[in-house]
């Protein structure tokens, strides 16, 4: 058998024993917990990468090592004749770049421009017209949300800790500010953070002085109990207390998400 026809069915075995490992990786890795539309289109998107590059991957490494075993000599012998390597095959090298350039153009086309068009289609306002708005306020170190639609200024759970809740299926304009409502008059009083939540694919920064939007829809009824991933975290070093800035998320049930409303209002009038 020669070396490449044993090449090559080595690299074909690896390879569909890489896209099998794939398979069970995209289907049960518990760190894949995506709940919300958007962060669907990044999962997406790293799924068709991981598959395509499977096979270059294993092609790559095999070649990395069958080139140690070639053209292996003990130290201080000249290699023989016929163990000597010289790129002088014009097809490989046009076939090499060639493939290189195609992926590369595939990856820009697929999936980064088509799901960048689906996000952008997601910030038009014309599909926002019935959203429900959530103020999101970043503060060293703490996030408070309101729901200006329902008067609600700062919800919180049972405990007092700052709680966002929303509604599966119901599209979300997030609107992002950092500053600290104690400063009001000086709305770069306080610093950079960033809105993360890992269950929704987000992450965004939050800038003092600026107003930053997300648009998204939750996809699954879920909460902070059920998988860590569903929190608001943030991502931005933003003093000794980021460790700790994090808030839990619930997505309710319409009705749920109504009494909850009315919940948070009779405990707004009961502080009032």
């Amino acid at each position: 058998m020669g070396e490449n026809v044993l090449f090559t069915i080595l690299w074909v075995v690896f390879s569909v024993l890489g896209e099998i490992g794939d398979r069970v990786l995209i289907h049960h890795n518990p760190m894949y917990y995506i709940v919300s539309n958007q962060g669907e289109l990044a999962l997406q998107a790293f799924n068709f990468i991981l598959v395509v590059l499977t096979p270059i991957f294993v092609f790559v490494v095999l070649f990395l090592l069958f080139t140690m075993v070639r053209f292996h000599t003990k130290r201080g012998e000249m290699p023989p004749a016929n163990r000597r390597f010289a790129v002088d095959n014009k097809a490989f090298v046009v076939m090499w770049v060639g493939g290189s350039i195609v992926i590369n153009l595939l990856f820009f086309l697929h999936p980064t421009t088509s799901a960048m068009e689906q996000m952008f289609a997601l910030d038009e306002p014309a599909a926002n017209t019935h959203d429900l708005i959530v103020d999101v306020t970043a503060r060293q170190w703490e996030w408070i949300f309101s729901y200006p639609q329902y008067g609600l200024t700062q919800t919180v759970n049972a405990n007092g800790q700052d709680l966002l809740e929303l509604p599966v299926n119901k599209p979300v304009e997030f609107v992002l500010r950092s500053y600290d409502p104690y400063h009001t008059y000086d709305q770069y009083a306080d610093v950079i953070h960033s809105f993360w939540i890992p269950a929704f694919g987000i992450k965004e920064d939050v800038i003092p002085g600026e107003t930053r939007y997300e648009y998204l829809t939750p996809t699954k009824i879920t909460s902070f109990s059920v998988n860590p991933m569903v929190r608001v975290q943030c991502a931005e070093v933003c003093g000794p207390g980021h460790p700790w800035m994090e808030a839990p998320l619930k997505v309710v049930s319409q009705a749920q998400f109504a009494q909850w409303i009315q919940y948070e209002k009779s405990l707004a009038n009961g502080a009032g």
